[in-house]
């Protein structure tokens, strides 16, 4: 079996690190305090709550998690969070729907079972029923659940999407109840960093200042290295430092591009025992490459002729995109039209901002831009 995962929550041996971070999340949350986790994607984050929540629950804690990228509307939120409470509540599901109708307006809750047997909450709305006052309920409802003996830990993850739920009234509506939460401790999180991060910094938003922010940032070299020696060694192949740091180099270091490229270099070498080298590594992101070829020509087909130019400059001076040089040679135009173009690929995820640093979010699609555009 390969000893990569990537592309999935991954717990385990696959899971490596994040003990600060671990730390740090559960002694926040445990201490009543509500809590921002923003990343770009593909650094652990999900792995990480996921590790979070599950130690939390053995812990005590009732622990509910919603992704708000397959939300698209404030009946499907109502929906899937009084789904989501319902399955979390440590009482009998049937018990746990008679609390729920007292306790939300505008539904009535009902049990079904699934073709394995196991009972299913599920409700209908009431007719004429409004729906403003179901929701406020049903926000409200962990805390009618919770109590100093049993705290409720709530995860909105990618919770920027929260925006196109009706604009920013949702936002208020959801801010102005969980402020009272006592028993109930929040954890938002996100991988549009600019939005997340605006959401709880701009003064003009529902959430100003209403949690602490905590950016997840790259695994450290030194551990990177420690997994892929050890999890390498358990098929007896080796892998030295220095090829280590090259691979962890050409993922820059984001960790499901470290294990994407240790998976395929597995595949490769697995049968042969033979010790890794950088060619194949550089072997792996060909694979890869190849692979995912479709997808990055659509990606890159979708981009105006001015984009293009912007997108080959910032594979070849990131640093340096508005410098008097590379506008020359890469034939750019003022730099504020420059500016419009990197802003619509932040926008896109195609390129993360650190300070006045731009990276690829997929360093494999830099290197296909290079090696092709």
């Amino acid at each position: 079996m390969n000893p990569f995962k990537y592309g999935q929550i991954v717990s385990g041996e696959y899971f490596y690190d994040r003990e600060d971070e671990l730390s740090r999340l559960k002694s926040t949350l445990i201490g009543g305090n509500n809590l921002v986790l923003y990343a770009p994607r593909r650094y652990g984050k999900s792995s990480l709550v996921n590790k979070v929540l599950t130690e939390l629950k053995n812990e005590g804690f009732v622990t509910v998690y919603i992704d708000f990228m397959s939300i698209y509307s404030r009946e499907l939120f109502i929906k899937n969070y009084s789904k989501a409470i319902a399955e979390n509540e440590q009482n009998p599901i049937e018990k746990t729907a008679k609390k729920i109708s007292k306790l939300i307006r505008g539904i009535i809750p009902t049990i079904s079972f699934n073709s394995q047997g196991n009972p299913e909450f599920s409700f209908s709305w009431i007719d004429g029923a409004e729906k403003v006052e179901t929701l406020e309920d049903l926000i409200n409802l962990p805390e009618k659940f919770a109590s100093s003996k049993k705290r409720w830990i709530i995860s909105f993850d990618e919770f920027q999407e929260i925006t196109k739920l009706n604009g920013e009234s949702f936002e208020k509506i959801l801010r102005s109840l969980i402020q009272h939460h006592k028993n109930v401790s929040y954890l938002f999180l996100g991988s549009r960093t600019h939005l997340l991060k605006d959401m709880f910094s701009n003064k003009n938003r529902a959430f100003y200042n209403s949690a602490m922010l905590m950016n997840l940032d790259t695994i450290d070299e030194k551990y990177s290295i420690k997994f892929l020696r050890k999890q390498f060694s358990k098929d007896k192949i080796k892998i030295s430092t220095e090829v280590a740091e090259y691979l962890i180099e050409k993922s820059n270091a984001i960790p499901y591009y470290i294990q994407f490229i240790a998976a395929e270099i597995w595949q490769q070498v697995i049968n042969k025992k033979e010790e890794i080298d950088k060619n194949h590594i550089d072997e792996a992101i060909k694979t890869i490459i190849e692979l995912k070829s479709d997808y990055y020509w659509e990606l890159t087909s979708k981009q105006t002729n001015y984009r293009k130019k912007v997108i080959r400059a910032l594979c070849n001076s990131p640093n340096r995109i508005f410098s008097r040089e590379i506008t020359e040679k890469f034939n750019l135009g003022a730099n504020s039209t420059t500016q419009k173009a990197i802003n619509s690929f932040i926008e896109d995820g195609i390129i993360e901002q650190f300070n006045n640093k731009y990276e690829f979010s997929d360093p494999i699609y830099k290197l296909f831009l290079l090696k092709y555009l």
